[in-house]
């Protein structure tokens, strides 16, 4: 089939090759499927990312120099590619692409290729796109796959693990008093933070200081088939977030018992703990917000000391003001009485 030829019965193609789906005869005979112990028999849940892969393979086409230079041609293929990256992630991307290469194609076509069978993987951009002049002058640069680099050694780096003094010890009073602290609802309350989906994983719970923006990964269908409920506060912030932001509606669906292994009832934040910590830490010494308050920052670090001290220098300020506007308006009295004495009544 073309990958400009979009249909149902590609879904379940899909989980094939990017989760090993057991399909039912029903699904490998290209019938609807009828059987609910089926991977395939709710594939609702996984429209998002359907619409995600859509995109995103509509974007490589209309992106190619032209016909002759698109290496995956079919759904098919870019399956295929897949495949043999789960298979092969001691390759490096000079070898992967060695695998993909055809006759006529040029190592440009074969880059683009790799670049779509690794983010529809793994939600990832490995392309060089992000270490573009404007791109690291706002500090959003990443870690691109190099040629020379494994494909496994590659996510390694991207998802170091940390020993964190807090987020990695999950059994401590610390661990429990900070996830308590950082719920989506007191964020937006106390930090007055805006959400943004994002559909790159390595950008998930990235804060953008400038513009109070806190990035949120939402494929929580994609995760939940990699990995194989709140209070009400917290459900309605998710439902607004899914209404205004277009997130994905299975991140409603919290499921943790079918995804979590044996021993993981307290889980230890060994990835992205750096970012867990430096929410924590806004909360804990938010950073000032308004412009007053961001120069009293800039000229001390002691700022609540200052903001006390000029509170109660405008106080005086204005009482100074308003004693002398007082005296000035007895003065005046005083005076108009003394120029226009007003003579006793006569008896």
């Amino acid at each position: 089939m073309q990958l400009s030829e979009i249909n149902s019965s590609l879904l379940p193609q899909l989980g094939c090759a990017l989760w090993s789906w057991k399909l039912c005869s029903n699904c490998l005979a290209g019938i609807s499927c009828a059987d609910a112990t089926c991977p395939a028999y709710n594939t609702t849940r996984l429209q998002r990312f359907y619409q995600f892969y859509i995109a995103i393979v509509s974007s490589y086409e209309d992106d190619a120099a032209g016909p002759d230079a698109i290496v995956l041609r079919t759904h098919e293929d870019l399956f295929q590619a897949i495949l043999l990256l789960r298979q092969n992630p001691e390759k490096t991307r000079q070898e992967f692409g060695e695998l993909l290469m055809r006759d006529s194609r040029s190592a440009g076509d074969v880059f683009r290729a790799i670049t779509l069978a690794a983010k529809v993987l793994t939600m990832i951009d490995c392309s060089t796109s992000y270490l573009s002049t404007d791109r690291l002058e706002k500090g959003n640069s990443r870690i691109c796959w190099k040629d020379d680099s494994a494909f496994g050694k590659y996510l390694q780096d991207l998802f170091p693990t940390q020993n964190h003094p807090i987020f990695s010890y999950p059994d401590s009073e610390a661990f429990a008093d900070a996830k308590g602290e950082l719920l989506g609802r007191k964020l937006r309350k106390h930090l007055n933070l805006k959400f943004r989906p994002t559909h790159d994983i390595r950008n998930h719970l990235r804060l953008n200081r400038r513009s109070n923006v806190l990035e949120i990964y939402h494929y929580t269908s994609f995760i939940k088939e990699q990995l194989k409920a709140a209070n009400q506060d917290g459900i309605a912030l998710l439902q607004s977030l899914v209404t205004t932001c277009s997130l994905d509606p299975d991140i409603l669906r919290f499921e943790f018992s079918s995804i979590r292994r044996h021993g993981e009832e307290n889980i230890a934040y060994i990835y992205l703990a750096d970012r867990l910590s430096e929410l924590h830490n806004e909360l804990q010494n938010p950073r000032p917000r308004g412009g007053v308050w961001r120069w009293l920052e800039r000229k001390s670090g002691a700022r609540y000391m200052i903001m006390a001290t000029l509170i109660g220098v405008v106080i005086a300020i204005v009482l100074g003001i308003a004693s002398l506007a007082t005296s000035v308006f007895q003065a005046w009295v005083a005076y108009q009485a003394w120029q226009h004495p007003v003579a006793p009544p006569s008896p």
